[in-house]
């Protein structure tokens, strides 16, 4: 898993699997699923990310572990 913040975008976006995008389907206004062929989940973006956090606590958010397939 990995997680990265865009401070330009305001957005969130949390790697939890390799793969190809095939689809992007919408949770809400702010969160957005990236899922494979199978519609598994490999991600997970969410917008206006400092309405969530604080910006302080945002650009603190780092966190890699090894992707099992």
């Amino acid at each position: 898993m990995k997680i990265q913040y865009d401070k330009i975008a305001d957005a969130m976006y949390i790697y939890f699997k390799k793969g190809a995008v095939a689809q992007t389907k919408k949770i809400s206004n702010r969160v957005l699923l990236d899922l494979d062929k199978e519609g598994n989940v490999l991600g997970m973006e969410l917008l206006v990310a400092s309405s969530q956090m604080s910006k302080k606590e945002i650009g603190k958010v780092s966190f890699e572990a090894p992707v099992y397939a």
